[in-house]
């Protein structure tokens, strides 16, 4: 009797400690992955399109990226500043306006200056826009910063009437200029740009040349903006269509964790093919020679040593 008491009791004991076990085990969630916030832009817009496919990226390399909708550069380095984005993608030309403490982990892509109008209207050239209603992007955008600097220009070689300007987002500028609402819109992106690809496809339209500007932008803002041009066939159009390019960072603040930057830059140079859209047709920059090439903005130290190990 006192033997098979003994047994139940113990039996009892390693069953109560297994169950103790289980339900522990039970309530264990795994570590949560670190997360980071990434300003990216408008939906439909190029910036929103690569943050997407770097949270994929990301979440192999075990980070939980979070793309967020802004209205574009302006507003992503106004959300570094106060913290609620920990990296975000800048036209090179408004982060050269950033405020200190801000660093890049690497250039990306080339963005295209868009000035799209109705193939059926009469404005053919920049300086047609004189006294046009036209969208220069929304208020916190790169796209706005570029496209005052245009205009600008424009006026500085021709004794011109200036454009009525509105700031619109690219789905209201589009809606607008199927309407008739304004003459022209300026847009700062990869090519095709998904929404102007579908309303050229009901509406037929046209880039308006913009590099007769270019020696003046490089003069007063240097080594910011390129000639380039947009492929034929992109919208429509029979010919290519010369442009402005203008680079792209994604940056981050110097506090950045140095491991969290190594992991960011072992994605860009992994997973460079993955990061470009499906559609896209124009220039990327995810080789070394191009992601190290930040112009005015110091590389995050860490990213620096990590492309360094990466490359020799």
């Amino acid at each position: 009797m006192g033997a098979t008491m003994t047994t139940i009791t113990r039996r009892r004991l390693l069953l109560g400690l297994a169950s103790t076990a289980l339900l522990a085990l039970a309530g264990c969630t795994p570590p949560a992955l670190p997360s980071l916030r990434m300003g990216c832009g408008e939906s439909g817009g190029s910036y929103l399109q690569f943050g997407r496919l770097l949270q994929r990226s990301l979440r192999r390399h075990d980070i939980d990226l979070q793309p967020l909708v802004t209205e574009g550069s302006v507003e992503n380095l106004d959300r570094l500043a106060d913290r609620t984005a920990d990296v975000a993608i800048v036209l090179a030309d408004s982060a050269a306006e950033a405020p200190a403490g801000l660093v890049a982990l690497g250039r990306v892509y080339q963005n295209y200056l868009q000035c799209v109008v109705r193939r059926d209207g009469d404005v053919r050239t920049l300086a047609d826009l004189s006294g046009r209603k036209v969208s220069i992007g929304a208020p916190r955008s790169g796209t706005a910063v570029t496209a005052r600097r245009v205009l600008a220009a424009v006026r500085a070689l021709a004794d011109t009437e200036p454009a009525e300007i509105v700031e619109l987002t690219l789905s209201e500028a589009v809606a607008a200029l199927e309407n008739r609402e304004v003459d022209a819109f300026f847009w700062s992106g990869g090519i095709p740009t998904p929404q102007i690809e579908q309303v050229s496809a009901t509406t037929a339209v046209r880039l308006i040349d913009p590099t007769p500007v270019l020696p003046s932008l490089d003069a007063d803002f240097p080594n910011l903006y390129v000639s380039t041009s947009v492929p034929a066939g992109v919208y429509g159009a029979p010919d290519r269509s010369p442009t402005v390019g203008i680079s792209n960072l994604l940056l981050a603040r110097a506090d950045l964790p140095d491991h969290l930057a190594e992991t960011i830059v072992d994605a860009l140079i992994d997973d460079a093919r993955r990061l470009v859209p499906p559609d896209s047709v124009g220039v990327q920059y995810l080789t070394l020679s191009n992601l190290i090439d930040t112009a005015t903005l110091p590389l995050h130290p860490a990213a620096e040593r990590r492309y360094r190990q990466r490359y020799g």
